[in-house]
């Protein structure tokens, strides 16, 4: 640490500054139950449950309030893995014929360490940008992790690793949620729909094709926002960046795979330093920055080419309406490779409910507050019944005033105020 350049020890502390707990190894919430029911606990199994939080360290929206819990989920390959979610109650909530409205959250990149656990950041991690409006619409809102963010070890005591860009991996995640959720609180509705950013926009997607072979009672559709699909044919200057996070993955996956096949000597020092340090999303940025961190052929390797035919979205069958929509700005996640998955999908399965929205000149996480009519409209559509047709539809979203007039990135963060005249 002491070795790191100043400007990284920075962004170390400041993500530090986010938490609740500086680790969640400080809180016992977190550690998985130990006993031989937790071993064989089926996927969406309750496992513990924190039904009021004590949310004075959170920065909420007035009239908002959090439950955790943890609960049984499954990776990649299919073995059983606890997980850490957190569900944010609105005070007066939309209602179904059997329960209280859900709606299922997947959380944009945080990280890939145990820290980076949403659950456990002050603003949830992506506050206003969609889980607290979605709250303040009146829905509940379950807002999984994702294996390996918050809960470090299973029930046998091996470690867990975060499967980052699994899709299909945090589909499980997101789906067994609800599931244990509903043990949790009975009155929540069986009915919810599904919506995520970037990692969470391909987790969504992912459900979306989970629903096709292994279909999810209550499951209405889901929205995918400026979403990840396949690091193969990503565009975008964080391709190779992607490429170094998940080697790792890989592995797990492949075992026979040596990250070092594609990592370069700096590339490898750089995802060593990503794990022993925690670093988040915003530290991870600062150190591949300016780096080669993968050899030039990387994507020619079979073991990379499998992982991806594994885990890419697009091309796959839906089960339930999915609507992408995406930012032709976008700087993280191409839409070169975003068309591609949906003309994909739409070709090979034309009855598929497909929807695609574009935005001219709107960036990666400007979409979330861009599209939020529409997408709030949608949501609202399903709990209503509303048949989305089979085909894909298309259409451009565009401003109301030019384009050049609009503020295009994120210039704020959410923090404490410490003066009563800060929160008049």
């Amino acid at each position: 640490m002491a070795d790191l350049p100043q400007p990284i020890l920075d962004v170390l502390e400041f993500e530090k500054s986010l938490r609740v707990e500086a680790s969640v190894l400080d809180d016992p919430f977190y550690q998985c139950p130990s006993d031989a029911a937790t071993v064989k606990a089926a996927p969406g199994t309750l496992l513990k449950v924190e039904k009021d939080v004590d949310t004075k360290s959170y920065l909420l929206p007035a009239g908002t309030t959090v439950s955790k819990f943890m609960y049984q989920s499954e990776k990649l390959n299919g073995t059983p893995v606890p997980v850490s979610a957190l569900i944010l109650w609105p005070y007066a909530t939309r209602t179904q014929p059997d329960g209280y409205s859900v709606v299922a959250w997947a959380h944009g990149t945080s990280g890939a360490n145990v820290n980076q656990a949403p659950s456990n950041y002050k603003n949830l991690w992506q506050h206003f940008l969609a889980p607290y409006q979605i709250a303040l619409q009146g829905y509940v809102v379950i807002a999984t992790d994702y294996a390996g963010l918050g809960v470090q070890t299973d029930a046998s005591g091996a470690p867990i690793m975060h499967e980052y860009l699994a899709s299909p991996s945090q589909a499980n995640d997101v789906v067994h949620s609800v599931t244990a959720a509903r043990t949790a609180f009975p009155e929540l509705s069986k009915q919810f729909v599904v919506i995520g950013h970037s990692q969470g926009g391909g987790a969504a997607w992912a459900v979306a094709q989970k629903a096709a072979d292994h279909p999810t009672p209550g499951y209405l559709g889901a929205i995918a926002i400026s979403p990840y699909t396949n690091f193969l044919i990503e565009e975008s200057i964080f391709g190779p960046k992607v490429g170094a996070a998940i080697c790792r993955v890989i592995a797990s996956s492949f075992p026979e795979f040596d990250p070092r096949e594609i990592l370069t000597p700096e590339g490898a020092k750089r995802v060593d330093l990503m794990f022993n340090t925690g670093a988040g999303v915003a530290a991870a940025i600062a150190l591949f920055h300016d780096v080669d961190v993968v050899k030039p052929d990387w994507r020619q390797n079979p073991f990379v080419i499998k992982h991806a035919d594994l885990t890419c979205s697009g091309g796959k069958a839906i089960g339930g309406p999915l609507l992408v929509i995406h930012g032709q700005a976008d700087p993280m996640n191409s839409l070169a490779a975003v068309e591609i998955a949906v003309e994909k999908t739409a070709r090979l399965f034309p009855s598929a409910q497909l929807q695609s929205v574009w935005l001219p000149d709107v960036k990666h996480s400007p979409a979330l507050g861009a599209s939020q009519q529409l997408w709030m409209d949608w949501i609202a559509d399903r709990f209503a019944g509303i048949e989305v047709p089979a085909g894909h539809q298309t259409s451009l979203l565009k401003s109301s005033r030019p384009s050049k007039m609009y503020h295009k990135d994120q210039n704020w963060y959410l923090e404490k105020a410490t003066k009563f005249f800060q929160a008049v």
